[in-house]
């Protein structure tokens, strides 16, 4: 399982290395794709294939279409090197505004890359009572 946050920079020909916490479960080689709200997803090979069963269980129509081409057209395999770094391919470092600084945030079955700035952003957003609210909707209680 993901878990965590880690901070980490972008090298000027788009290199990241990949935190030493998530590199065993992502494997050598995974999956980056568009992920939603402003960041990219990082799957291991065999989430990936368990996201990419359900996808292609969803009815044909054209919101099936769309979830598709958001995840499936952005998706690229990528392998690490000796230094445990990947190469982020420039239309997704775009996609995420990826610049300097980044932060790798675990996600359970996935991990999350975001811009600093943007997920610092989202973040103050994020109100205490708007999150209250949606774990009662899902009936988390702690």
């Amino acid at each position: 399982m993901f878990m965590g946050q880690y901070d980490h920079s972008i090298d000027a020909k788009g290199r990241i290395i990949i935190p030493a916490k998530y590199r065993e479960d992502l494997g050598e080689t995974f999956v980056v794709t568009r992920g939603l709200d402003g960041c990219l997803f990082l799957y291991p090979q065999t989430e990936w294939q368990i996201f990419v069963d359900k996808l292609k269980e969803l009815p044909s129509n054209q919101n099936t279409r769309k979830i598709q081409r958001q995840f499936l057209s952005k998706a690229m395999e990528v392998v690490t090197d000796k230094q445990g770094r990947i190469l982020i391919p420039s239309m997704l470092r775009e996609a995420a505004a990826l610049d300097k600084e980044v932060v790798f945030v675990g996600m359970m079955n996935r991990v999350e890359v975001w811009d600093k700035g943007r997920l610092e952003a989202q973040e103050l957003e994020e109100d205490e009572e708007v999150l209250e609210a949606a774990m009662d909707e899902l009936d988390i209680s702690l």
